[in-house]
């Protein structure tokens, strides 16, 4: 998202589908292993006691009062050890552009001179800490409810005994401990009409579209044919959502949602049309990146009676959350121990000739003869699909197999040693035989993080141990090419691409990137 990004965070809309026809669901398959870092979960570092407030919520504002929220949250007094917290300075960041609009003529102490923790009305726990409730009862607010709190993780708000305005954000619905119901006001972004032949001519109503123009009527439509989203701007309660609308980007994601094992996630593949003045509709070119596969009630008619609620950024998928299989591009992520229905693998057809060509460039198989397993890197050239990855200075070429149990004869595995010669990173690179591969999300090596991920519009998988955890010894990242079938994966074994997915992904990146990654 450009200027409003900050407002729909990745522009990750979530479009919570509350089918009255469908039960069940299932969270969405990454690539097996490596779960990229969102919130990285990190021991707190030992730190000076927050101050305690004595002074008025004037004074303890005051030395911060022109500081941005990134300045005020990075301080070291709002978060202890901010570079080891990332998710909570992001969720003080959130907090503190969120607080004018929500106090109105009210005050909160809320300000980078106190700790998080101490701030009125914010709990803050777990392990990484974050911010997990607010509770700001009968505080005298009369502003409106900021969008900006949606992205906060919270178990518990409690908003009633204000004179608050404007509409409740459709996240806070679904929320444990909540009285959002409870406050006299529309829901936000709430979609409560399936309009079954596709025009959305109306407030609040959307459909999804195929291929051919005709709007989708099944669960396994949803999952596979989708090629619009199309919106009316203005939602059930009369809110107008033509800006945010506006600041979609290709890669943001649409979600919707039944249940924890009932939703379809959407990757925006193109830019969005606006309406035109008559019509109010925007419509969303999209492909599905991510489903859950199992849900019971999500199969046949959508029925007319779905209820579509469209949220900012959907919830993270990683391990150990996912209890159900969950497909991510051609990937079906199954909890350890799963002995419930899976999707079936299906063959891969070939590439058209065109296709083909083009992704194994870099490789050819014109040498007369190429060995399962050779040291010699002009050699190893020849292999199809045969990519030169971008390695840190002082790593080169180790060896390389092919045909073997783990990499079909349609690929090859690369391995490259340190400055020191010891091995550093193993590069996978083939095209699978059939989908989805089945990946076991329950495989713990030292408490490491399996996470669902994009990666320049590929779906993408990742695998990393959290800050201060040295038990798992790797790295992986795992990024699927639709349109060349190629699947990329990277496993960091030294110990610069431990700390960090990061590395491991710049190195993956380099496999199909023509530009420096």
């Amino acid at each position: 998202m450009r200027p409003c990004r900050s407002v729909l965070a990745l522009v990750a809309l979530a479009l919570a589908l509350a089918l009255a026809a469908c039960s069940g669901g299932a969270a969405t398959p990454e690539a097996t292993s490596t779960p990229t870092p969102a919130a990285i979960a990190t021991p707190e570092a030992t730190s000076t006691p927050a101050p305690t407030a004595t002074a008025t919520p004037e004074a303890i504002m005051t030395p911060e009062a022109a500081s941005t929220p990134e300045q005020a949250c990075a301080n070291g007094v709002a978060v202890a050890d901010p570079e080891a917290h990332p998710g909570l300075v992001a969720d003080c960041e959130m907090l503190l552009r969120a607080k004018d609009a929500l106090r109105g003529d009210a005050s909160l102490d809320w300000g980078g001179g106190l700790a998080v923790a101490d701030w009125e009305g914010v709990a803050v726990s777990g392990e990484p800490p974050r911010v997990t409730g607010l509770d700001l009862r009968g505080k005298g607010l009369t502003g409106s409810i900021p969008r900006e709190l949606r992205r906060l993780r919270l178990g518990e708000v409690r908003l009633t005994g204000n004179a608050l305005s404007g509409c409740v954000p459709s996240a806070f619905e679904d929320i444990p401990s909540s009285d959002a119901a409870d406050l006299g006001l529309p829901w936000c972004l709430r979609y409560d009409r399936l309009d079954a032949t596709g025009e959305v001519a109306g407030a609040g109503e959307w459909a999804i579209l195929g291929g051919n123009g005709e709007a989708l009527a099944t669960w396994e439509q949803l999952r596979s044919e989708a090629a619009t989203l199309r919106v009316h701007q203005t939602d059930a309660g009369g809110n107008s959502w033509a800006s945010e609308f506006g600041a979609v980007a290709v890669n943001d994601l649409f979600e919707w949602r039944k249940a924890d094992d009932c939703w379809v996630r959407y990757r925006v593949a193109g830019e969005p049309t606006p309406p035109s003045v008559a019509s109010g509709r925007w419509e969303f070119p999209v492909e599905w990146i991510t489903y859950a596969a199992t849900g019971a009630g999500c199969t046949g008619a959508v029925g007319a009676g779905a209820v579509l609620s469209v949220d900012e950024e959907p919830p993270t998928i990683q391990s150990p959350q996912i209890a159900s299989p969950v497909r991510h591009g051609p990937w079906l992520l199954i909890p350890h121990g799963w002995t419930g229905a899976r999707e079936e693998k299906t063959p891969i057809s070939e590439l058209s000739s065109q296709g083909a060509a083009g992704a194994s460039e870099a490789g050819t198989t014109e040498s007369p003869t190429i060995p399962d397993h050779t040291r010699n890197i002009d050699m190893a050239r020849h292999y199809p699909l045969w990519r030169d990855p971008t390695l840190p200075e002082g790593w080169s070429f180790g060896f390389v197999e092919t045909d073997t149990l783990v990499i079909p004869s349609s690929g090859y595995g690369a391995s490259y040693v340190n400055e020191r010669g010891y091995l550093a990173v193993t590069i996978y690179v083939y095209r699978p035989r059939k989908l989805p591969e089945y990946r076991d999300s329950g495989v713990d090596l030292g408490g490491s993080i399996l996470e669902v991920r994009i990666i320049d519009g590929h779906p993408a998988v990742v695998r990393y141990a959290p800050k201060g955890r040295l038990q798992r010894l790797m790295t992986e990242v795992w990024i699927f090419d639709e349109a060349s079938g190629i699947q990329y994966i990277v496993v960091g074994l030294d110990s610069s691409l431990r700390g960090s997915i990061d590395g491991t992904i710049r190195i993956a990146r380099s496999l199909y990137r023509t530009e420096a990654p």
